[in-house]
């Protein structure tokens, strides 16, 4: 009932007070039910690095040297900051590691970006065989767990080839150093290059290598190395030796020179020469050289007189100009 004007006013019968809308309370609803939702909350993150799956270690000279590849990622596929703890170890082998980690030697591993580099010294494990592995820590603590050991067969330390000389050769670069080791390895590469490529192996302190071309210059290292098992040990390499070779050696004296007298020529024949540097044959006849720059083994003296007797002589020659000596000399004779 409402008064207006001092006077009271009932409501028509079937008159209903307007009700407050649900729809607040239905939309508050659907919000919990649907969109507010986030589910069960996840665990933290362990942050633990992939584990090492590219360990190499090699003995060169007195040292150990060891390689691998910093993790970048974790297990989780989360990115790394390069603050992680990297525990390389060194130490006999053993199949528990939890026992080999406890007396193994830990090795410090040098700054790195993406592939550390470590060494240490061989002499304590001569004559031993070593298990070497690394764990990586991130930065809760939490690792994934060791590397696959590395075992490495450590000898004493192999000598270094000392004064390393490379001097002209025919057609190569000859080498020789000294040293007392079971096997050598060479290295050459262009003057200027930055990489080294191995070339060959010798098993005395010398090499000839027959794969130059004239008008490069060369550098050459060797190594001694030794096979231990399915390893190798390598020494240090050398110092570096330098250079240019220069063709100075003539081609092969021409064999087999044989005139055979024709109707109105004779026809000489020879053995072919093989140097990569071959150029040409000069032809001679009693002395006088009579043709040049043959590339065939063969001429047709056409200049010949019959019933005169002719000595021939043929001698090779290379791109650098070097002349052979002179063939034994072969008569002919038109009749």
């Amino acid at each position: 009932m409402r008064k207006i004007a001092g006077r009271a006013i009932l409501p028509a019968a079937g008159f209903q007070p307007a009700r407050r809308s649900a729809l607040p309370a239905a939309c508050l609803t659907l919000l919990l039910t649907s969109c507010g939702y986030i589910g069960q909350p996840l665990p933290p993150a362990l942050r633990r690095p992939v584990v090492v799956t590219d360990l190499a270690v090699v003995q060169r000279g007195s040292n150990i040297v060891i390689h691998f590849t910093v993790p970048k990622v974790t297990t989780e596929d989360l990115p790394l900051n390069g603050s992680e703890d990297i525990e390389l170890r060194i130490g006999l082998p053993n199949s528990d590691m939890a026992a080999w980690q406890r007396t193994a030697d830990r090795i410090p591993v040098s700054p790195r970006e993406s592939l550390a580099t470590a060494e240490w010294p061989a002499s304590k494990w001569y004559n031993k065989t070593v298990s070497i592995a690394v764990n990586v820590h991130g930065p809760t603590g939490h690792s994934a767990g060791w590397s696959k050991p590395e075992i490495l067969p450590v000898v004493p330390a192999l000598p270094k080839p000392e004064a390393l000389a490379a001097t002209n050769a025919p057609d190569a670069v000859h080498l020789e150093w000294h040293a007392g080791a079971p096997e050598f390895r060479v290295f050459r590469r262009l003057r200027g290059d930055a990489n080294w490529s191995q070339i060959g192996t010798s098993p005395k302190p010398s090499y000839t290598d027959n794969t130059i071309e004239y008008g490069n210059a060369y550098e050459y290292m060797v190594q001694s190395d030794q096979k231990i098992d399915t390893r190798y040990a390598e020494s240090d390499l050398s110092d570096v030796a330098a250079i240019k070779p220069v063709d100075t050696f003539p081609p092969a004296v021409p064999t087999g020179l044989s005139p055979v007298p024709g109707t109105r020529s004779i026809e000489l024949v020879w053995e072919r020469n093989t140097e990569k540097d071959f150029a040409g044959y000069r032809v001679y006849r009693d002395g006088q050289k009579i043709a040049e720059g043959l590339t065939a083994p063969a001429f047709s003296d056409r200049d010949a007189k019959p019933g005169v007797k002719y000595q021939y002589q043929i001698s090779a020659v290379d791109n650098a100009g070097n002349e052979s000596a002179k063939s034994r000399g072969a008569e002919g004779m038109i009749p």
